[in-house]
């Protein structure tokens, strides 16, 4: 049987295509002989597509439009790419036998943009007569009118499961889309099984990450306020950690924005770098990569969450910083909420404490071998909704 997942496999920020790798990974693992057809929601056909230039100059110019002459916008230059797109999302859908719609932030409306995506994505669905599920997704709670028009069109389709990351997803599904059958149920995040998907990472020993993320991005998408986004916030951490006797890795999630905002480190750390304290590492530019550049480090401090939750997948003990709900709720649900820092005053030297404190503590091996056993069996249930068991399975 053929399997077509809908994801953001080729995005520059590797986490989501991390989420398309584990979750490809967990499908075949768990039913031998399974075909998985990927399909990047973005249009994609590779890493390194660029689908907006200059993006966030981009996003600069739409947040001074009115919402009206945004959404229009958007909608122009999105419905070409869709167009575009779809003979290769046609062909992708011949001779399947079911959709999966996941992971990550997806039933999120940042001026229409995914809610257009999944809305094409399930017209192809419901018009190829093919079984839906939606997969371990994050929800915001930010549909405007038109968004949670076009998302539900997934309620056109044959909707046989929905799974979302964390119970504010839930709360915010049920609210947005009136309590409509099927009820969501959690599904546990698929990077959580990186370590199996990718293999081993080689060791840094003696060294913790600190996760660059381009303050502005994060404001754009933020449902609260952000924790840590001051100015020489980063460098603050890096010295903190230094003056505690830690090697720091920088490196970021290979989007352009943090590309640029971790590249601006280099000059305020140059001595700590000429020391050989600090490195910059290059960005990495597959997921693969970037796994095993967290993996093999002591700990390490992020925004992004797939940072985390790489790091906490291969055992490694990590520092949350709040600006979305989708990382507090990840840390409850591993029993380390005190190690997610959601106070936007947080100083630099209250981060490189808490991130040592981490190491110090450690991460429970049963606590993560449940969440990894939760994270499978999820996959295998949106599997059997959709009619997907292993031969001989029921």
């Amino acid at each position: 049987m053929k399997l077509v997942i809908f994801g953001l496999g080729y995005s520059p920020n590797l986490g989501d295509g991390v989420i398309a790798d584990c979750l490809t990974h967990a499908a075949r693992g768990l039913v031998p002989g399974l075909q998985v057809e990927a399909v990047d929601l973005s249009g994609r056909t590779g890493f390194g597509a660029v689908t907006l230039a200059n993006r966030d100059r981009a996003l600069r110019l739409l947040a001074a439009l009115p919402r009206w002459l945004r959404h229009a916008l958007v909608r122009w230059k999105l419905g070409r790419m869709l167009d575009a797109a779809m003979p290769r999302w046609q062909e992708a859908c011949r001779d399947a036998g079911a959709v999966l719609i996941g992971g990550g932030q997806l039933l999120s409306d940042a001026d229409l943009n995914f809610p257009l995506k999944i809305a094409r994505a399930a017209r192809l669905a419901r018009d190829a007569g093919l079984p839906v599920a939606v997969h371990a997704a994050g929800v915001s709670r930010n549909w405007s009118p038109a968004g949670r028009a076009l998302f539900s069109g997934l309620f056109s389709t044959d909707l046989r499961a929905v799974g979302l990351r964390d119970a504010p997803s839930i709360a915010a599904w049920t609210a947005q889309t009136g309590g409509r059958p099927p009820a969501p149920v959690l599904a546990r995040d698929p990077g959580l099984l990186a370590a199996e998907c990718y293999g081993p990472a080689p060791r840094r020993a003696g060294w913790v990450g600190v996760c660059v993320t381009d303050p502005a991005i994060l404001g754009y998408h933020a449902e609260g306020a952000v924790a840590g986004a001051g100015a020489g916030f980063y460098d603050g951490l890096v010295r903190a950690l230094a003056a505690r006797g830690r090697r720091v890795l920088l490196f970021c999630n290979g989007a352009e924005e943090d590309r640029r905002a971790l590249a601006a480190l280099a000059g305020p750390l140059a001595d700590l770098v000429a020391r050989g304290q600090v490195e910059l590492a290059p960005s990495p530019d597959r997921p693969a990569a970037l796994a095993h550049l967290i993996g093999g480090l002591d700990g390490l401090v992020a925004h992004r969450l797939h940072a985390c939750i790489l790091g906490y997948a291969y055992g490694r003990p990590v520092v949350g910083l709040g600006w979305d709900r989708k990382v507090e709720s990840f840390f409850a649900s591993v029993g380390a909420g005190r190690f997610c820092l959601t106070d936007p005053p947080v100083t630099p030297a209250a981060a490189a404490t808490r991130l040592i404190e981490a190491c110090e503590a450690g991460i429970s091996a049963p606590d993560l071998a449940r969440a990894l056993a939760e994270a499978r069996q999820a996959v295998a249930d949106a599997l059997a909704a959709c009619g997907i068991t292993p031969p001989g399975g029921s």
